[in-house]
């Protein structure tokens, strides 16, 4: 029985998203997996249809029946629009579906488990004006599953780092590094921002002489550095869904209406 789409759960936002992401396909071997985009003003009765083809919104108890039972078991996860872009809902509204096999009638990915993935999982994120692969979960050189930024995304935001440091552009390069310290810092995402940090700063100490001790001379952008997470996020123990509204999709989708 498909149950109503209102009282679907929406996770916290982008890094609860990826989280949970993380631990289906790691811990509980959710290996198929699609990203879907649905009109935003549609988001209700796309939620409904998938439920009806996939049932993504059982219960764990129901679930587990499912796969001893051998059928293919689908989650959906969502965040809130709003909340993956503040400003302005976009026209659109991406939806991850992870499976534990393949669904009938989709066209699924299966999880790449090697080192160097050819065609990793992805996440999307809203930019130049649509949904772009910015998320990547993969395997750590340890071999641990953990979200990078997609290489383009990455080489994009160390490249702009590097001509700010480069002009002396020092309240654009303060900037910059303020907003990567707010990004998902999941450890390969985290490691790949230190690399950005690490190259400026390179590039700082080369045109800029050292104090007798050795030691740099505190840049401008230093005290937003300092502001920077001090270890990366683990998505053990994180908390993923909301206590306040937009708790699940009805109350997002009247929140909306009121334009709250």
């Amino acid at each position: 029985m498909t149950r109503d789409p209102a009282d679907y759960p929406l996770l916290r936002g982008q890094t609860a998203l990826l989280a949970q992401a993380l631990r289906l396909v790691s811990r509980d071997g959710y290996r198929y997996w699609q990203v879907q985009t649905a009109p935003t003003d549609r988001i209700l009765a796309a939620v409904r249809r998938i439920d009806e083809l996939h049932a993504v919104h059982l219960d764990r108890a129901a679930r587990a029946v499912r796969r001893r039972a051998r059928l293919p078991v689908a989650q959906l996860l969502l965040a809130p629009v709003s909340v993956m872009r503040p400003e302005a809902p976009p026209p659109t509204w991406p939806m991850l579906i992870v499976a534990t096999a393949p669904l009938p009638g989709e066209e699924m990915r299966r999880v790449d488990l090697s080192a160097n993935p050819r065609a990793p999982l992805y996440w999307v994120a809203w930019r130049e004006g649509e949904w772009k692969p910015t998320y990547v979960l993969k395997r750590d050189q340890r071999g641990r599953w953990t979200w990078f930024l997609e290489d383009g995304f990455y080489r994009a935001l160390l490249e702009e780092a590097l001509a700010y440091a480069a002009e002396g552009d020092w309240r654009a390069l303060v900037g910059h590094m303020k907003t990567l310290g707010n990004l998902p810092m999941f450890s390969g995402v985290w490691s790949q921002i230190q690399e950005v940090r690490a190259r400026v700063q390179r590039l700082w100490g080369d045109r800029h002489l050292r104090d007798p001790s050795g030691q740099w001379k505190a840049p401008p952008w230093r005290k937003v550095v300092e502001e920077w997470p001090k270890a990366p996020l683990s998505p053990i123990g994180m908390r993923l869904y909301p206590e306040e509204p937009p708790r699940t999709l009805g109350e997002w989708w009247e929140m909306h209406r009121r334009g709250a």
